[in-house]
């Protein structure tokens, strides 16, 4: 009874503490990990990052304290303490483009066919464009001309 007594307590306190991130670093694989840490409590995928959580009590065997591990393409990116990362913001940022463009009353009125033939025959000729897109974008100007 007192074996089995002593082998529960030493599992606990084997699995309360904190993971063993001085036996993992960044660029390892899961599976180097898994064989590190062992099987995490949970995970999370997001696109191509993938976390690993481990729920470990502290060191007075009170409060749970979250430790994590970011996959990026497979492989460890970052580690520690939930705490350390903000795991709630997207790391990619978001970049909007607007695509309208300001014509002022000028370039609308004022088409001048010869100036817009000369700028195709120049794409053409610094191979910017191939000759059937040539010739489309030069009829295109014509069909704009007669207008």
């Amino acid at each position: 009874m007192r074996k089995a007594l002593l082998v529960v307590t030493i599992l606990m306190m084997v699995g309360c503490g904190a993971p063993r991130f001085d036996l993992i670093s960044v660029g390892m694989t899961k599976e180097q990990v898994r064989a590190a840490l062992g099987e995490p409590d949970s995970i999370a995928v997001q696109r191509s990052t993938e976390y690993w959580k481990y729920e470990r009590t502290n060191s007075d065997g009170m409060l749970p304290v979250e430790y994590m591990v970011r996959f990026l393409d497979g492989k460890a990116e970052t580690y520690g303490r939930s705490g350390d990362f903000d795991l709630t913001k997207d790391p990619t940022q978001k970049i909007t483009i607007d695509k309208t463009d300001k014509i002022t009353m000028d370039s609308v009125t004022k088409f001048d066919l010869a100036t817009e033939l000369a700028k195709l025959e120049k794409l053409k000729k610094d191979v910017l464009i191939t000759a059937e897109d040539y010739e489309l974008l030069k009829k295109r100007a014509i069909e704009k001309a007669k207008e």
